[in-house]
Order: C-alpha cells, then structure tokens, then sequence
C-alpha cells in the first residue's frame, strides 16, 4: 500500500478512515484520525475505477477540511490527465475539471510524470510533477546488462528515456512511427544500430502496449539482445501486460498503480516532495 510505504517515508501515522457504499450506490467517506490542525497528506489512486476513486478523493478531501486541516493532495498517477485539452467544440477538459475539485479543499498537489506537464497549470494552488526516471535508471543498474541502449517507443517519450540513460550512463534513442493511411501506422527502429545489446524500452504510461509490443518486435530485427520493458504508470488495459511480457524479458512499472509488475517504489519520492512544501 502506497499510503503506508509513503506515512513510513515521512516517519509520520497512517491515518484511518472509513468507505463504504449506501445501498443506492453512493459513497459514504469518515475521517476517523484526529487530524485537527495537522499537516494532511491524502495519497489517492485514480487508476481504475477512475470515477469512483476520484469520488472518494474529493470526499476525503472535503471532510479534511472540515477539520481545519492543512492537506496535500497526492495523485501519483492523474486519472483523466490525457484529456487535458479540447480538441472538437464542445469536449470538456476532463484534467482541468478534476484540478478545480482538488483544489477546492486542498492547499497543495503533487504528482509524478503527468502525460503533459502543464496540466499543472490548470492549478490555482501550489502544484508539483515529480519526475521517477532516476528510480528506473537506479532499478536496471542493479541488472547485469550488456551494453544497454535506452529506447522510447516514439519521439514523444525520447526526452524521458534520454533521462533514464542518463542515469544509466548509456545511450539512447527512439523509435519512429510511419503513418501508411488512415488508421495505419507501423513502428521502425531502422534509426537504430544493435549488435547484441540489451535494450530498454522506456514509456511514461503503457495502455494497451500496442506501439510497445511493436518496438521490441522492431528491435529484435535489428539485432537487439535481452529487451526490457519499464514504464511510470501501469495502465495495462486489455490483455497488454500479457502481450509484453511474451516478448519482452522482464517488464517493470512503478508502484503509481499497484499491479504485479510494480517493483519500484515511488514513496520516497512523494515523501521528499511532501518535505520540501
């Protein structure tokens, strides 16, 4: 429980409450700690179910402030975050509307490697992004690699693998889609030069892990030797992380949403973050 791995991090009580449903499906959220006049920290994920989750979060938050307390909100992974624009009249701003609810009860937010960093605009309170490339990079030095290549499966995520072979003092490089036709698009690594190196694939957030599965297909052609899978926040709709897992190595995420690949924690970073105000 990441709650509880980030209240040991701070040295401070996880705090208690109680959820439950009314028999006409409604949510029923009571603070049960003291926390009058204390510094609050709600960790909250809004990984599936999305909707429900975030009702609880503003629950939570509405009856924190009740009790004068100072509370920060933690989403480490921002559920509706990849709605964060309008792009056809009439489409709402999903990330900009649960930015407005947070908001209303919390004086502080922290979050970990939104899908685009200026969601945090959508912000009238202090809000923070915290990058946990460094905690990918620190968990694959641990791995006995053979002169790794960091690889982002597309352009778009090349700045945050370039961070992650930073840490790892190795190369980097992306992928390229094509566009052949309308719904059409491959994947080509034909950019990219292997002879045996292990690589790693490196995303911020795996979905259905179509362009994913693709890379390391296009990889292994080029010569790719043992090829890794790391991503922040582990969506994985579908059967996706099966998908990966058949033909990558080892595939690894972050603790932002608990599945059976979270191996890297992410409490130490929301902790440090809490610290610095």
């Amino acid at each position: 429980m990441l709650a509880r791995e980030v209240a040991g991090a701070l040295g401070c009580e996880l705090g208690s409450a109680v959820i439950k449903r009314f028999p006409d499906g409604e949510k029923y959220v009571k603070v049960d700690s003291k926390v009058e006049g204390e510094d609050v920290v709600v960790v909250q994920s809004t990984s599936r179910p999305q909707d429900e989750n975030l009702i609880e979060l503003f629950l939570m938050l509405d009856a924190l402030s009740d009790q004068w307390a100072d509370v920060t909100a933690v989403l480490p992974y921002y559920g509706y975050g990849r709605q964060d624009k309008s792009f056809a009249a009439g489409e709402a701003v999903a990330a900009r509307t649960i930015a407005k609810h947070i908001e209303v009860s919390a004086r502080r937010f922290i979050t970990i490697n939104p899908h685009k960093k200026y969601i945090l605009d959508y912000f009238k309170i202090p809000s923070v992004s915290v990058d946990a490339s460094s905690l990918i990079g620190e968990y694959f030095r641990e791995r006995d690699l053979n002169q790794p290549v960091v690889v982002a499966p597309d352009a778009g995520a090349r700045d945050m693998a370039q961070r992650v072979a930073d840490s790892l003092g190795c190369e980097c490089a992306n992928c390229e889609k094509k566009r052949l036709g309308p719904g059409k698009v491959i994947t080509s690594a034909e950019n990219i030069s292997l002879d045996g190196n292990d690589v790693l694939i490196v995303d911020d957030i795996i979905d259905s892990g179509g362009t994913i599965v693709e890379s390391a297909k296009a990889l292994r052609s080029r010569g790719a030797g043992n090829i890794y899978v790391a991503c922040v926040h582990p969506v994985f709709t579908g059967a996706a992380s099966e998908r990966i897992s058949r033909i990558a190595d080892e595939l690894v995420a972050t603790n932002t949403i608990q599945t059976e690949y979270s191996k890297i924690s992410v409490a130490g970073l929301i902790a440090d973050a809490v610290k610095r105000g």
